[in-house]
């Protein structure tokens, strides 16, 4: 036999408890078939020299927006510009260069990097000349409109109504300050989207080849189809052209948004609820391009404080709010479960949480494990209570609570639940400890997608203030953070059997460290170099 690649002067830490440590990896047909004396004598059609390197599996970033942050790359990025006169000086100079009815897209913006000030909506009008405006917070749950685009989406109307689940912000005369929460959002975006496949594709070749460098080999596009994350069921179609012009540089995990889940004509024996056409449901595809659980919004963002949480955030009037009644989610959920789909539930605060816990625990009580065999899981699970954490370990529903929070708004997360309840924001050791899947995940573009920064974040929790977020009680281990973005990251997402450790049989996604994460410096993680990266024993990015 002669192997396609052997890597060899490696030090690989293959996270497979039966076999912790190898020196030596044999590929041959995307997979990995030996390690070490397993493959001793065999020659190989491309001999990779590991240079000392660390080896571990490829990353698995569970829950991101990758075609959002595609998009993103070719947007006005106004975040973190320093000082408001700064934002209105490069969103005029984005004016200057678009042609008159074009849409200006600008992404990024944090009140937190202005001091807690929102551009003034008269600025905006005038810097802009007539052209229309749609600004995106950096949580993806509020955008900045100028009055052009409020014009076009008919928000300034007589008769307008905002839209359930969603808030237009206005001042005291009640007069629109240019703020959209939640699913108002949809009512600018809709004059935007869909985008067109070129765009699309483009957006995952800048995405995914910038995964690359940062050892990114699988990941979890949280929201397609439909909705205001996701753009038009084309976009399957665009990821699978993508793949095929060598423009998707890792693996994809695709979860549509319960949105565009409709009625299928099926047999009455079938007892079918909801579905896409040709009743495909989780787990469809293959090893590069599959169809994930449905994702279902329960509530918005803690940095927005439009969360739901059982309490008025701290030193407010106000708890925020669910996207939809109860029961309407409710409804949803379980015919969407019942119907095949595993379950992806967005819920940040603590109501949200429950109700999200609630819902699934119902489901799974009338209707068994999930068919598909990806386990149902909580997205973000910002603010989960201590008598929780066991009924989500007893039925195996994962959470994905991003450490990569931290830095850029850990600080008005703390801010906004006060001391009281702060520990229990976004947690981690409690999850583990309990025995629930915890994977690594970012929410890019909402926070920053570096593998190695959120590795460092779930160790130190460390705020842009230097504070931390939460609570210390909540940080884990090097070896455990290593852990949620290869190894847990592939069980969450119900691929445990094809990837996430370093063993023979499974796909020989890999990623070369310049040095072992576990043996280092804790503070000093987020700087190891990422040397190389490969998918299907395939180098998508090399420095080696």
């Amino acid at each position: 036999m002669k192997l396609d690649v052997l890597i060899t002067n490696a030090s690989v830490k293959t996270l497979d408890p039966s076999r912790p440590q190898a020196s030596t990896i044999g590929i041959y047909d995307g997979k990995i078939v030996g390690l070490d004396d397993e493959i001793a004598g065999l020659t190989a059609h491309e001999n990779v020299d590991a240079q000392g390197a660390c080896v571990t599996p490829g990353f698995n970033d569970a829950h991101c927006h990758t075609t959002w942050f595609g998009l993103t790359l070719a947007s006005v990025n106004v975040e973190k510009l320093g000082s408001m006169e700064e934002l209105y000086a490069k969103v005029e100079q984005a004016a200057k260069n678009t042609p008159e009815g074009e849409w200006i897209n600008a992404t990024g913006f944090a009140q937190q990097d202005y001091n807690d000030e929102y551009p003034s909506l008269e600025v905006l009008d005038r810097i802009t000349h007539g052209r229309p405006l749609f600004m995106r917070k950096v949580s993806g749950h509020a955008a900045i409109a100028n009055t052009r685009a409020l014009e076009l989406a008919g928000i300034l109307d007589p008769d307008f109504q905002v839209p359930a689940g969603g808030k237009v912000v206005r001042d005291d005369n009640g007069n629109p300050t240019g703020l959209v929460e939640e699913t108002a959002q949809s009512l600018i975006q809709d004059l935007i989207r869909p985008y067109s496949q070129d765009a699309i594709v483009e957006a995952l070749d800048l995405a995914t080849a910038q995964y690359a460098k940062e050892g990114i080999t699988s990941f979890g596009e949280a929201g397609i189809a439909a909705g205001w994350i996701g753009h038009s069921p084309v976009e399957v179609t665009a990821y699978m052209r993508a793949r095929r012009e060598g423009k998707l540089r890792a693996r994809a995990q695709l979860m549509p948004m319960i949105e565009a889940l409709h009625t299928i004509n099926a047999h009455p024996s079938d007892d079918y609820g909801v579905g896409l056409d040709l009743g495909v449901v989780t787990g469809f595809g293959d090893d590069w391009v599959n169809i994930g659980p449905t994702k279902v919004f329960m509530d918005g963002a803690m940095s927005g404080e439009t969360a739901a949480l059982t309490k008025n955030y701290h030193g407010k009037d106000h708890p925020g709010y669910l996207q939809e009644d109860p029961e309407v989610l409710r409804q949803q959920i379980l015919t969407a479960y019942q119907s095949g789909w595993s379950l992806a539930v967005h819920a940040i605060g603590d109501l949200a949480c429950n109700e999200a816990t609630r819902f699934i625990t119902e489901a799974v009580d009338k209707f068994g494990a999930p068919a598909s065999g990806v386990p149902n899981r909580i997205e973000h699970a910002g603010m989960v209570a201590d008598e929780l954490i066991p009924t989500l370990a007893k039925y195996n529903i994962a959470v994905t609570p991003q450490a990569a929070f931290a830095d850029a708004i850990g600080d008005s997360m703390n801010t906004s639940l006060g001391d009281e309840r702060v520990r229990l924001l976004y947690r981690a050791k409690s999850f583990i400890e309990a025995g629930v899947l915890v994977p690594g995940t970012s929410d890019r573009p909402c926070a920053d997608g570096n593998v190695m920064r959120g590795i460092q974040s779930f160790v130190d929790r460390r705020t842009r203030s230097g504070d931390v977020f939460g609570s210390e009680a909540e940080c884990i281990t090097p070896q455990q953070a290593l852990e949620a973005y290869t190894s847990v990251a592939a069980e969450a997402s119900g691929h445990g059997d094809i990837k996430g450790t370093v063993t023979p049989g499974k796909l020989a996604d890999l990623v070369f460290l310049d040095t072992d994460p576990t043996a280092v410096d804790p503070t000093t993680i987020a700087q190891i170099p990422v040397r190389a990266t490969m998918v299907g024993g395939e180098f998508t990015h090399r420095e080696l």
